[in-house]
C-alpha cells in the first residue's frame, strides 16, 4: 500500500513537472513569433500597396551643397530598406571621376565611396546623379534622379542647361541616351575624352544640367553601348548641337536634339560559305542596291541578290576554288558537295505579286527562290476568257530571281497564267514544277481613290513623297519650291497605303542620318500610316508638315524646371 501511494505521489510530481516544461516552451515559441513579427518589414496582408519611393533622412545623411569639401565617402540614409540597381550605367558623376567609385548598400543605408587614388579637382562643383538606380527593397519604387551636390571651392556653380532629345524618324523620346557637355571645344574630343558634365534624359526625353560653371561648351549625346562615355562605336546613336553653348550669367533652356544612327562605312561582318552554290555576306549596315562584285575567273556563272544588310551571291562552277571581290574584301571560295546539294535543293516559285487582284496598269512579278537562266517564254501562256494572249512582255531581272510580266490588262477580266515545267531551269539545271495562277483585274467600281494633300512645306527645301502599299513602293514624286502639294491616285486595289515624307536637304534622293564629322543634322522625316482604301470611295490624307515638326518637339509631360517647346525650324544652324 505504501509503495502504491509513493508511486501516485511521484507520478503527480512528474506530471506537474512536465506541465511546467510544456508551458515554458509554449511561452518561448510565442516570444519568437512575436519578435519575428516585429522584425518583419513587409506590409500586412490586405493592406494598401506601397507606391511611394524612398525618402532621404537628411538628419543622418551627408549634408548636401557643402563648400570646400573633399569627401572620401558620402553616406545616405532612407526611411526604408533600399537597393541599388545597375549603378555603373545609372549613376553619373560630373565632372567625371578617374576611377570607378564603390557603392555599398546595407539595409536603409547607401554609401558612395571614392577610390583611394581619386583626386578631386580644385574649385569644382560636383554633381552625383543616381538616375533610376535607387529603389525600395520590397515594391521596387524608384527614387528618380536623386542627386547630391558639393563643391571643392568656396561657392557652388549655379547655371543650368536644359532641353529635349527625340528620335529623328519616329519622334519618340530618347530616354536611353546620355547627354554630354565638354569644356574643350575641338571636334575630336567626343572620341578621345570623357565629358566634363553628364545628364540623363527622363522618359519624356527632357534633360537638365544643374550647377554648371560659366564657360563655353560643346554638347553631344550618345547611346553609349559600351558605357565608356566616348563616341567610338559605329553602332551608337548620336545627336549633337552644331553650335557652341556660351554660358555667362544666364541659363540655357531651349535646346532640341534629334538622334539618329549614322550611316557607317560599309564593312563585312560575317560570311557564310559552307553550303555549295551560295555565298552569304553580312555587313554592318544596309547594303546599297548598286553594290557590285566580281569573280575570278569572271566566267563563273553567278547572280547577286541584295537583301537589307546582306549580299547573297549564287554561283555554279566545277572549279576547286575561285575568288569573290566586293569593295575592299577578297573572299576565297572552295566549293564542296555540289552533287549532294543539287540533289537536295529545289527551285520553286516564291511569290506572285501583287496577288489575286490587280488594276489595269499593274505589272505582274513572278519570283523564285533560286536564280533561273534563259527561260523559254514561248512556253509561258497567259489567257483570258477568249483564249491565249499575244504581245505579252516578259523581263528577267538582273538577279535572275524574278520575271516581270506586262500587258494592257482589261478591267473586269479574269486571266490565267500557266508555265510549262520545261521552260524554266535554275542556274543549277533544276527544272521547275509547272506553275498555274489566276487573277482578276478590278473594274473601276471595285477600286478606290486616294487624295493626298501636304501643306506647310518650306519652299527652300526639296521633298520626296513616297506612297507605300504594304512594304512595297507604289508611287513616288519629288517636289521643290512649293509650300503645298496635292495629287490623286486612282484605280487602287483596296488596301492600306502609307505616306513617307523626306525633307531632302542634300538632294541625294534619300533620307540621311546625322553625320558628326560633316556637322550635318538628320533630315526631317515623317511616316504616315494610312487607313484602308474602300471600293468606289475617295480616301483623304491631309498632312500639315509644320504641325508634324512642331508636335514632335512638344513635351508630353511638362515638369517644373524643364524647358518649354519651341519651333525647331527657327533654330539657327
Amino acid at each position: 500500500m505504501c509503495d502504491f501511494l509513493r508511486f501516485i505521489s511521484e507520478s503527480h510530481f512528474a506530471l506537474k513537472k512536465y506541465h511546467y516544461v510544456f508551458l515554458y516552451y509554449c511561452l518561448l515559441l510565442t516570444c519568437i513569433l512575436g519578435l519575428y513579427s516585429c522584425a518583419s518589414t513587409g506590409r500586412p496582408q490586405g493592406g494598401p500597396k506601397d507606391r511611394k519611393p524612398p525618402v532621404l533622412d537628411t538628419l543622418r545623411s551627408t549634408p548636401d551643397k557643402q563648400l570646400k569639401f573633399y569627401p572620401k565617402e558620402l553616406v545616405f540614409y532612407f526611411d526604408e530598406f533600399i537597393e541599388v540597381k545597375d549603378p555603373i550605367k545609372q549613376i553619373l558623376v560630373s565632372p567625371p571621376l578617374t576611377y570607378i567609385p564603390k557603392v555599398d548598400v546595407r539595409g536603409k543605408r547607401v554609401k558612395f565611396i571614392f577610390d583611394d587614388k581619386e583626386v578631386l579637382r580644385d574649385n569644382a562643383t560636383y554633381t552625383i546623379n543616381f538616375g533610376e538606380s535607387l529603389v525600395d527593397f520590397h515594391e521596387g519604387n524608384i527614387l528618380n534622379n536623386f542627386t547630391h551636390v558639393f563643391s571643392t571651392g568656396a561657392y557652388l556653380d549655379s547655371l543650368n542647361i536644359s532641353g529635349k532629345i527625340i528620335n529623328a524618324k519616329n519622334y519618340e523620346p530618347e530616354s536611353e541616351m546620355v547627354v554630354f557637355l565638354y569644356d574643350r571645344l575641338d571636334d575630336t574630343i567626343v572620341r578621345k575624352e570623357k565629358p566634363f558634365y553628364f545628364a540623363k534624359p527622363d522618359k519624356t526625353g527632357n534633360f537638365i544640367f544643374r550647377n554648371i560653371k560659366s564657360d563655353t561648351f560643346r554638347l553631344f549625346a550618345i547611346k553609349d553601348e559600351n558605357i565608356n562615355y566616348k563616341y567610338d562605336l559605329e553602332s551608337e546613336r548620336i545627336a549633337f548641337l552644331d553650335t557652341f553653348i556660351i554660358l555667362n550669367t544666364k541659363s540655357e533652356d531651349s535646346i532640341f536634339l534629334r538622334s539618329s544612327l549614322p550611316l557607317p562605312s560599309l564593312k563585312l561582318k560575317t560570311k557564310e560559305l559552307r553550303n555549295y552554290g551560295k555565298i552569304n555576306l553580312v555587313y554592318n549596315s544596309i547594303v546599297p542596291q548598286d553594290l557590285t562584285y566580281k569573280t575570278n575567273p569572271e566566267t563563273i556563272t553567278s547572280y547577286g541578290n541584295i537583301s537589307n544588310d546582306s549580299l547573297n551571291v549564287y554561283y555554279n562552277t566545277d572549279l576547286d576554288s575561285f575568288f569573290l571581290y566586293v569593295l575592299q574584301d577578297t573572299v576565297k571560295v572552295k566549293p564542296k558537295g555540289k552533287a549532294e546539294w543539287i540533289k537536295k535543293s529545289k527551285t520553286k516559285k516564291s511569290y506572285f505579286f501583287p496577288g489575286n487582284s490587280i488594276v489595269p496598269n499593274d505589272s505582274i512579278v513572278l519570283g523564285f527562290n533560286l536564280p533561273i537562266k534563259d527561260p523559254d517564254f514561248s512556253l509561258w501562256n497567259i489567257s483570258d476568257t477568249i483564249g491565249f494572249l499575244e504581245g505579252v512582255k516578259y523581263d528577267l531581272n538582273k538577279t535572275g530571281s524574278s520575271v516581270t510580266i506586262k500587258y494592257p490588262w482589261v478591267a473586269g477580266e479574269t486571266y490565267s497564267i500557266s508555265v510549262d515545267s520545261g521552260s524554266i531551269y535554275s542556274i543549277y539545271d533544276h527544272t521547275l514544277d509547272s506553275i498555274g495562277h489566276q487573277f482578276i483585274v478590278l473594274p473601276p467600281d471595285k477600286t478606290g481613290k486616294l487624295n493626298i494633300s501636304i501643306k506647310d512645306l518650306d519652299k527652300s527645301y526639296r521633298y520626296i513623297i513616297n506612297i507605300y502599299k504594304d512594304q512595297f513602293l507604289y508611287h513616288s514624286k519629288t517636289v521643290a519650291l512649293v509650300d503645298s502639294i496635292s495629287f490623286t491616285l486612282q484605280g487602287l486595289v483596296p488596301e492600306k497605303y502609307n505616306v513617307e515624307i523626306i525633307q531632302d536637304t542634300n538632294k541625294n534622293g534619300k533620307w540621311d542620318a546625322a553625320d558628326y564629322d560633316e556637322k550635318r543634322q538628320p533630315e526631317f522625316y515623317h511616316y504616315y500610316k494610312g487607313e484602308r482604301t474602300r471600293e468606289n470611295r475617295d480616301t483623304e490624307i491631309i498632312i500639315s508638315w509644320g504641325d508634324v515638326i512642331r508636335k514632335a518637339f512638344e513635351p508630353k509631360e511638362k515638369k517644373e524646371g524643364l524647358p518649354n517647346s519651341s519651333n525647331p525650324l527657327q533654330i539657327k544652324k
